[in-house]
């Protein structure tokens, strides 16, 4: 029996990345290969690199992210999620979970866009302080 080969960890480089936050209970940080369009709900266009991670506190969840990529099979869902590096050019986590753990993303953001991203990645990934 042959032995299945182990997926390469997801890592892809981000061209845009965006934050969104609501009533201080929703909080999103996207990073994306391409610029957002008008045809984004679109399902015939080929899926680009992305990466989605939200986290919600309306209710208890748990200390749960739900994350989405381009890899729906094996990268999307809910899942804890551990920090590992946040810097203006690259974000690096590891999924809570026995195979295919590693997400890296990096990206170019100037110190003002740094830190408005980083407040909304501190409170997505449970950082103190």
């Amino acid at each position: 029996m042959k032995r299945a080969e182990a997926k390469p960890p997801l890592r892809l480089h981000a061209n845009h990345v965006s934050i969104e936050e609501s009533g201080g209970e929703f909080f999103q940080v996207s990073f994306d290969s391409e610029a957002r369009g008008e045809d984004d709900f679109d399902l015939s266009q080929p899926d680009h690199p992305y990466l989605l991670v939200q986290r919600q506190f309306e209710d208890d969840d748990g200390g749960v992210c739900y994350i989405e990529t381009h890899d729906h099979d094996t990268y999307t869902g809910h899942f804890r999620l551990r920090l590992i590096e946040f810097t203006p050019t690259r974000l690096a986590f590891e999924i809570v979970r026995t195979d295919h753990k590693y997400v890296e993303v990096t990206y170019d953001l100037d110190a003002k866009r740094f830190g408005d991203v980083q407040r909304i990645v501190h409170i997505v990934f449970g950082v103190q302080g």
